[in-house]
């Protein structure tokens, strides 16, 4: 019976859910695989991670909770996930918002949770889906609080003026976004939206400049406007359409399309772009959403001047020589000499202050003058956007009397670039995978402190213990790599940066052999450190760092290049002191309000006119400034690095003082095809987005906690079945029914049970309101659960199988007794009959006599008469003959009765035809009447007399 009982439990059939039509069919997985929150799971690891995420994947369903981080898996087709009537499920105030993962549902959770600053981490590799993310949550914002027209549409284009300017092809997504923001919503006391905030991080203005990866391009405006300004140049503008109409009339965009538009049209690196139609039509709604951000149509020209001028300077090999010193005269208002002097000299200024200074003037060499071009290019476009972001944040900022009231709530969007590993990894990857080292430090510091605050809540961290865990999982070995320790350990940032600051290694850094130098020194000064990897294919140019999320190396051609190309000041200085008037607004340094808080006031750029798109300047052009220097300045001067560092210390920081919440976003695969679930690729995301050591802060301490009562409620059988306590009092009816007290001991006699058993003190604690349990714990309890169920399962199996043979049983003794009674009775019955025949066929003898005695004394006495005539008129008084005790056969009265054979012979001569038809048919009535008594007396005779009658 054990063996049937297990066999039929194994081939119970599993629940699953039927797919929708065009899916891939759901896997066949348990219940408890497929809960919202996988921490939830009791047995809970790195691949029940990934099964549960592919099993939701089969069904449609893209979020997940991982504890408090929501997991997003891009399903790359429409799947319903952002519908109107989702959102009006999530955004109704009447009632509660679902408890299903979604992205409403985190968004939802933040505006309701206490405390007025909370933000939403979106990270994940490109093509994840980030973007559509952040404007998603955006869009729900707007519709659940509310909030003025002008507001709304400003909120929500924000994002694509910011995506034409900040998105970029690449390898991994057609919009991938190469630079972080972070947008903060302000919901006033009322709970509407009133205006936002906007905070651009680290744009990666290398993709400006220089060579392009494979498969990659640059950012979107550049090929929106070349098609735009050849359209122009060649005049075959799409007609019908006020936009290009006003345009074909401005001069400014003439004078734009003549100067740069051939250049544009024969660049090399805008080759490969999308289509002519596709650059026309986001042009068209680029240009409509700068127009409804605030700017007007003359900050629009100069803005395509600005990145005319950048995409010219940016390929060397279509314009070189004097031809782009005209082109720059005309695009961004520096006269040709003043350009030609600063590409082709050095002036140096040496010595003290006032009349003892010198200047040394020296050439530039032909390299020195490309890495220049390259820098002025990156330099105008990093300006350009923090322009544009200014405005767009000035056109979303809230009132200044809502600001200075304050209360209310404000939600934070970031949304950043995730890790990246490539099979050929640069000085990019180096930065962007910094960035997510200094997050995940972060992350691991808000997760461990929510746990430390959790067990001090709960009474066990009395001697600190998990608060020391918490700064030991913030010092990560990879961040002390590259940003240094203190004591004299530079860091790999500080190698590069100290090279970058004296022009070490420039020289080489273009050539394919370049970088030797670079990652010498790197190797010389950090090759001790326990995170630093040495390169067994290219050790004299790569080199390799073991991140959180696995080990990259980087090749360092370039480093040296990139590093001091950017955030020169120099180029600032030369800018503010010759550009043209829109270009020194690009570089007016930014109130300290402004600086922290993009969209506190306007842009000062300079205001333009909105008729021909001529923008003219508003305030004075910046005081004389020397240009750069090579000297003290130069040596302390910024570089990308330290920038970078810079803005990553104060978005980190921004970060600390709010309440975050982890939005993680993955990419099912690598070619983007729709409901294709790559296990290999979602693992590396799942280690690089930071989920399985999301997983591993949980198992490190207690992983498993669960209330008080439902702890009793789901163990107490286990303690009543160890029998070394009593029977909980409040049983284990519902969560409700047990009372907290009652629960407290049932849940400390259930570790003291588990203790006796050998379970180490160590792996389960109880606390004030929860049991915290390690896996070896939880699987014990769990095993002791399962022996008890199985064994209470054998015992009503075997107790059912008894009951159906005892039933069996009875119902054949039943019918083995019925069967024997009723052949008793039967026989019985036929022993009945037959003595009910032998007394009625006697009957019928002696009836027979009698008769038979009648015709012979009736006969006898009527003499010679008709024996019709005499039995008719003599039949009534029949029975008034005496007849003796012994009956007819005993003799009537005194007469002798007459010989049977004298009346028979008498009669016979006397009798006609028809008595004897009636003699006969009497005796054929009388042999064929049934022989009991009872129906005797019923036999009719012929003439309609009885025959007991005549009997008689």
């Amino acid at each position: 019976p054990r063996a049937c009982v297990m066999s039929a439990m194994a081939l119970a059939p599993a629940s699953g859910v039927a797919a929708e039509s065009g899916l891939p069919p759901a896997a066949a997985v348990d219940d408890e695989d497929t809960d919202d929150d996988l921490l939830r799971l009791e047995d809970f690891d790195d691949g029940a991670l990934l099964r549960c995420l592919k099993s939701r994947y089969a069904r449609c369903e893209i979020y997940t909770w991982v504890g408090n981080v929501l997991v997003s898996v891009n399903p790359y087709r429409e799947v319903g996930a952002f519908s109107e009537a989702l959102a009006a499920r999530y955004a109704d105030l009447g009632c509660p918002p679902p408890s299903a993962p979604h992205l409403y549902a985190a968004v939802a959770a933040a505006l309701a949770a206490p405390g007025s600053h909370h933000a939403l981490l979106i990270s994940g590799e490109s093509g994840a889906g980030k973007t559509e993310a952040a404007r998603a949550a955006l869009a729900f914002l707007a519709r659940r609080c509310g909030a003025a027209e002008v507001v709304r549409d400003r909120l929500l284009h924000s994002n694509p003026v910011l995506e034409a300017f900040g998105n970029a092809r690449t390898r991994q997504n057609g919009n991938s976004s190469r630079f972080g923001k972070f947008v903060e919503v302000h919901i006033s006391r009322g709970g509407r939206v009133v205006g936002g905030t906007l905070r651009p991080y680290m744009l990666e203005a290398s993709r400006v400049a220089g060579g392009l990866p494979e498969a990659e391009g640059t950012y979107h405006v550049f090929y929106q406007l070349r098609a735009t300004l050849r359209v122009l140049v060649d005049g075959v503008a799409p007609t019908g359409q006020p936009l290009w109409e006003t345009l074909t009339r401005a001069n400014a965009w003439q004078s734009i399309a003549k100067v740069a538009g051939p250049a544009l049209a024969a660049s090399g690196r805008l080759a490969g772009g999308p289509s002519e139609a596709e650059c026309l039509e986001a042009f068209k709604g680029l240009y409509e959403r700068l127009l409804s951000t605030g700017m007007s149509h003359g900050h629009v020209a100069e803005c395509a001047r600005v990145v005319a001028a950048v995409g010219v300077l940016a390929d060397q090999e279509a314009v070189s020589g004097e031809a782009i010193l005209t082109m720059m005269e005309e695009l961004v208002g520096t006269r040709e000499e003043d350009l030609r002097w600063f590409f082709t000299r050095v002036e140096t200024t040496v010595g003290g202050h006032g009349a003892g200074r010198e200047r040394l003037v020296r050439a530039r060499s032909e390299h020195e003058a490309r890495t220049l071009r390259a820098s002025l290019a990156q330099e105008l476009y990093s300006a350009l956007f923090l322009w544009v972001t200014r405005l767009v944040g000035s056109g979303i900022a809230p009132p200044l009397d809502m600001r200075a009231a304050g209360g209310g709530k404000r939600l934070g969007l970031l949304d950043l670039y995730g890790f990246e590993i490539f099979p050929s990894n640069g000085f990019e990857q180096l930065l962007i995978n910094y960035c997510n080292e200094r997050l995940q430090q972060l992350f691991n510091r808000q997760v461990f402190l929510s746990e430390a605050e959790d067990y001090a809540a709960e009474g066990l961290d009395s001697d600190g213990q998990w608060h020391s865990l918490v700064m030991t999982a913030c010092r990560l070995p990879a961040l002390a790599l590259l940003q240094g320790e203190p004591g004299g350990f530079a860091g790999i940032f500080g190698v590069v940066s100290d090279r970058s600051r004296c022009l070490f290694d420039v020289h080489g850094t273009g050539d394919e052999k370049g970088g030797g130098e670079i990652a010498e020194a790197i190797a010389a000064a950090c090759g001790s450190h326990p995170a630093f990897r040495r390169s067994t294919r290219e050790p004299a140019r790569v080199f390799g760092v073991a991140h959180f999320a696995g080990e990259v190396f980087y090749d360092t051609r370039h480093f040296v290049h990139k590093n001091a190309a950017a955030h020169r000041p120099d180029i600032v200085a030369f800018l503010r002191r010759h550009g043209g008037g829109f270009v020194r607004g690009l570089f007016a340094a930014p109130s300290s309000a402004a600086s922290h808080d993009i969209g506190s006031s306007p842009p000062a750029a300079g205001a333009a006119g909105a008729g021909d798109g001529v923008a003219t300047v508003a305030a004075p052009p910046p005081a004389e400034e020397p240009v750069a220097t090579a000297g003290r300045g130069r040596l302390l001067g910024s570089t990308l690095i330290s920038a970078f560092r810079a803005e990553l210390n104060e978005l980190c920081e921004t970060l600390e003082a709010r309440e975050c919440r982890h939005i993680r976003c993955l990419r099912p695969n690598d070619s983007q095809v729709p409901f294709v679930f790559d296990e290999q690729a979602m693992f590396r995301q799942c280690r690089y987005s930071g989920l399985l050591e999301a997983t591993r802060i949980r198992r490190y301490g207690y992983a498993h906690r669960r209330s008080l009562a439902a702890f009793a409620c789901r163990y107490a059988p286990v303690l009543r079945a160890s029998e070394k306590a009593a029977k909980p009092s409040a049983g284990c009816q519902s969560l409700s029914a047990v009372a907290l007290k009652d629960a407290l001991a049932t849940c400390k006699a259930i570790c003291d049970v588990m203790q006796a058993a050998g379970v180490g003190p160590n792996e389960i604690c109880v606390g004030r309101t929860k049991v915290f349990l390690r896996a070896g714990a939880l699987c014990w309890l769990e095993d002791a659960k399962r022996q008890l169920a199985a064994s209470k399962m054998t015992a009503w199996a075997l107790g059912w199988l008894a009951r159906k043979r005892y039933r069996l049983l009875r119902r054949s003794t039943v019918d083995f007794q019925a069967l024997v009674r009723g052949h008793f009775v039967r026989q019985d019955l036929r022993r009945r009959r037959d003595e009910a025949l032998a007394a009625a066929a006697q009957a019928l003898e002696e009836a027979d006599g009698a008769a038979t005695c009648l015709q012979r004394w009736w006969r006898r006495s009527l003499g010679g008469t008709s024996a019709n005539s005499s039995f008719v008129a003599l039949a009534p008084a029949a029975s008034e003959m005496p007849c003796g005790p012994s009956g007819f056969g005993g003799g009537c009265g005194t007469a002798t009765p007459t010989p049977v054979a004298s009346v028979a012979s008498s009669s016979a001569t006397t009798m006609a035809p028809e008595e004897d038809a009636v003699a006969e048919a009497w005796k054929a009535r009388r042999r064929a009447a049934w022989v009991s008594p009872r129906a005797r007396e019923h036999v009719t005779a012929p003439n309609g007399g009885r025959a007991g009658a005549a009997a008689a």
